[in-house]
């Protein structure tokens, strides 16, 4: 079996996608990365990047919290993020045929994550908090 080359596209709005096609599996697995982390924050501010890699499982006013879960647990994927000290990937992995559902899935969140000022709040303060500072 050969696998193919990578595919390196750069579209006009500055986002550069690496395409590896691997045909053992009739799966899909996808992942963005940003190259925001924890290296970006200033003092007084750290946890920003993760909590915001959170929030960004919040839900959109089209898939609401929860329901984005569900969704890619119905199709039979998974999907997750972390946060680096320069990057932050979000993922997902799923049957081939469901690539659409993980791009719209993943575009929306992008643009249209709800940053709800209730779970603001009960958030920030795990992510966000001087090394060693309790709750």
């Amino acid at each position: 079996m050969t696998d193919s080359a990578v595919q390196r596209l750069a579209l006009p709005n500055g986002l550069t996608i690496l395409l590896k096609e691997i045909h053992t599996a009739p799966i899909i697995s996808q992942w963005i990365w940003y190259r925001v982390g924890s290296r970006d924050e200033t003092s007084g501010r750290t946890g920003i990047s993760h909590w915001t890699e959170h929030m960004q499982f919040k839900g959109t006013p089209r898939f609401p919290a929860r329901v984005l879960d569900r969704q890619i647990a119905r199709d039979g994927g998974i999907w997750n993020a972390f946060t680096f000290l320069d990057w932050t990937t979000y993922y997902e992995t799923m049957p081939a045929e469901k690539i659409g559902i993980a791009l719209e899935l993943e575009a929306d969140r992008m643009v249209n994550s709800l940053f709800l000022e209730d779970e603001e709040s009960g958030t920030h303060g795990d992510y966000c908090r001087a090394p060693g500072q309790r709750k």
